[in-house]
């Protein structure tokens, strides 16, 4: 291959590049401004949950089963926002950015803030009903277990498989959780006690939110 040869099939290579680049910045912007109040909707979460994190308000917001038996009952949702130090927060951010990067575009804002909701009610009630041994509890993990369960069903209508791809990782998950206690390593970085069973509840959230969207027409199964 002479030089001129290889100049031109560098410029082909660089004029590709460049494209594809441009390309997928294309449709990363036109995805977020179609799906902008999602989006915003993780970057409030994501956010809110930084600033608690760095006033050190988690003591104040965390689930407090004492509290909650006074009448504090806003705790059964604000201690999914307050985490236990820095690395519980990042570990969950990251799986909020998962969330978000996958599944955002499979459902209108009021959809997610429902499955928000009541993954956070069944993972507090769980809590309290199930486990009384345990007087507080923090972090968005167990409500992550509900987006993405409710995400993956969602996809499996768009990518079926990836959407069952992905459901099966994490039913396999939480079976694992279920037989063998939290996954090897996440106790050690997160500084505390893994909830496990706050995962699956926060998944019987979600997946409950979709099997009412699927009766109700909402959504299609």
């Amino acid at each position: 291959m002479g030089d001129d040869d290889n100049k031109n099939h560098i410029a082909l290579l660089e004029y590709m590049t460049a494209n594809t680049a441009a390309g997928f910045l294309v449709s990363v912007r036109q995805n977020v401004r179609a799906h902008a109040p999602v989006y915003a909707l993780w970057l409030g979460v994501a956010l809110l949950s930084l600033a608690l994190q760095t006033a050190g308000w988690e003591t104040h917001w965390r689930y407090d089963r004492e509290q909650v038996a006074n009448g504090a009952w806003w705790l059964y949702f604000t201690g999914h926002i307050v985490h236990l130090n820095w690395s519980h927060w990042l570990l969950n951010m990251a799986g909020l950015g998962i969330v978000a990067f996958f599944f955002t575009p499979y459902a209108p804002l009021w959809q997610w803030l429902l499955v928000l909701l009541v993954s956070a009610v069944c993972i507090s009630a769980g809590v309290a009903l199930w486990h009384p041994e345990i007087r507080y509890y923090v972090g968005l993990s167990g409500v992550l277990h509900g987006l993405f369960v409710f995400g993956a069903l969602r996809e499996i209508r768009h990518y079926p498989l990836s959407g069952y791809v992905l459901t099966a990782i994490l039913f396999a998950k939480l079976g694992w959780e279920f037989f063998q206690g939290a996954l090897p390593g996440s106790e050690a970085f997160t500084g505390g006690r893994v909830l496990t069973d706050a995962h699956l509840y926060g998944a019987v959230g979600g997946l409950l939110v979709w099997l009412l969207l699927v009766a109700f027409n909402k959504v299609r199964a």
